[in-house]
C-alpha cells in the first residue's frame, strides 16, 4: 500500500494548521514574554501541566487527574 496519498494529506493538513491564527491566551503569553521577558505560572501551567500533580500514563490512567480540582475542604 503507498503512503503517497497519506503524505499529501499529511502536508495538506499541516499547512492548513499553519495558516490558523495562535488563540488569545498564546498572543497574550507572547505579549506579557516580551513586556517582562518572563512568562506567568499559569501560561506555564497551562502549556506544561502542573508540576504538584502526579503524571499518570498507560490504559490505567485515571482521567479523573486531569479535570481541574474544585476548592479543596
Amino acid at each position: 500500500m503507498s503512503t503517497v496519498k497519506d503524505d499529501k494529506l499529511q502536508r495538506e493538513i499541516q499547512a492548513k494548521l499553519e495558516e490558523l491564527p495562535p488563540a488569545d491566551w498564546i498572543r497574550q503569553m507572547i505579549d506579557h514574554y516580551n513586556r517582562t521577558g518572563s512568562y506567568r505560572l499559569e501560561d506555564l501551567r497551562r502549556l506544561l501541566g502542573d508540576p504538584n500533580r502526579a503524571v499518570q500514563i498507560g490504559p490505567d490512567a485515571n482521567l479523573a487527574c486531569f479535570l481541574p480540582r474544585g476548592k479543596e475542604r
